[in-house]
């Protein structure tokens, strides 16, 4: 494991016993996703840095306390800046992390603060959401609080492809941030099965007393499998000729852990993989405009010919054949 994966472990142990004091190291673990061995190790790592955990009842960080010097290599240390930067970037949804991210920053040594301080104004890291979020603050806030807890969250959820908003109580799993949207995973009831719910989509939401317990068989990469970005479906597989512009964007970019690429001697791209969510694969192919062909399979062939041919249609309408008669009768007249 490198050095930025085990400083990540131990600031996400450091952030739960933050906000949960009391758990016990075998929840810690089952939190933290590591054995009880490596929980005790990484306790122990923390008390070494100069973190005052103890235990009473449960592990606990000890308040008002102040943390001596922590002693981080550059790399480590950098590390908390891109944390940091990317905590900046949700408009003051993580306030808490970023808090103690801060704090922590603040017990470095001064020799390294002043050489991170001048790096820090050399990075600029920009992952701006892509749904406004500045209103949602105590919404995250009840998520965190629910997933830590494990209580059951009670929401009013506007469902896109239905045009309606509906009850629901959801038993919250994960909260996943993907392609600038934040995604929250959890057990609808109403559903009766692990759903994905759109974060900007919650228009009200209660925190309620009821808890729920955590399936010890869920997996969220097995429960993803291989969707295309976060839409779940039957898998299938698909092939995309790309040209241009497009085909080079392609040969540089990772869209899919099973795409692959076939080179072709016009200097086009042949882009095949296999996903679920055809939607979306749709969507994403509609993007390149013309620069994109899909060839299989004929389902999502003709899905994309029938939007192709209604935005013909839109854009040829009455008003495009009257300004063509226009500039077929200026042509003519100047001949």
């Amino acid at each position: 494991m490198s050095r930025k994966d085990r400083l990540s472990r131990l600031l996400e142990m450091f952030f739960i016993i933050q906000a949960v004091p009391g758990l016990s190291a075998s929840e810690l673990a089952e939190r933290c996703g590591v054995s009880i061995r490596q929980c005790y190790r990484d306790l122990r790592t923390l008390e070494e840095g100069g973190v005052p955990i103890y235990n009473e009842r449960g592990y606990r960080i000890l308040k008002g306390s102040v943390l001596k010097d922590i002693s981080f290599t550059l790399e480590e240390a950098m590390a908390l800046i891109y944390g940091l930067k990317l905590i900046e970037q949700q408009n003051g949804l993580l306030e808490t992390s970023c808090q103690a991210l801060e704090k922590l920053m603040n017990r470095l040594p001064k020799g390294l603060r002043n050489k991170l301080g001048s790096i820090e104004e050399r990075v600029e890291i920009d992952i701006t959401p892509a749904a406004d979020y500045s209103n949602k603050g105590p919404l995250f806030k009840a998520i965190n609080t629910a997933i830590q807890e494990q209580k059951i969250l009670e929401i009013d959820y506007y469902s896109f492809s239905r045009d309606t908003v509906t009850t629901r109580k959801v038993n919250p799993y994960k909260l996943v941030f993907k392609d600038g949207f934040w995604y929250l995973v959890g057990y609808c009831h109403h559903r009766d099965k692990v759903r994905v719910f759109r974060v900007d989509r919650i228009r009200c939401f209660s925190l309620t007393s009821e808890k729920f317990a955590l399936p010890t068989d869920f997996d969220f990469e097995k429960y993803m499998g291989a969707a295309w970005q976060m839409e779940r479906g039957e898998e299938f597989y698909f092939k995309v000729r790309f040209f241009g512009e497009a085909a080079r964007f392609i040969r540089e970019t990772t869209f899919h852990p099973s795409q692959q690429l076939i080179e072709e001697p016009e200097g086009t791209v042949l882009f095949t993989a296999r996903a679920g969510g055809m939607r979306s694969v749709l969507r994403w192919v509609l993007s390149f405009g013309d620069k994109a062909e899909v060839l299989e399979p004929q389902t999502l062939r003709y899905m994309m010919a029938e939007v192709m041919a209604a935005g013909v249609k839109r854009y040829r309408g009455k008003r495009f054949h009257r300004s063509m008669q226009k500039k077929e009768k200026a042509e003519l007249s100047n001949d």
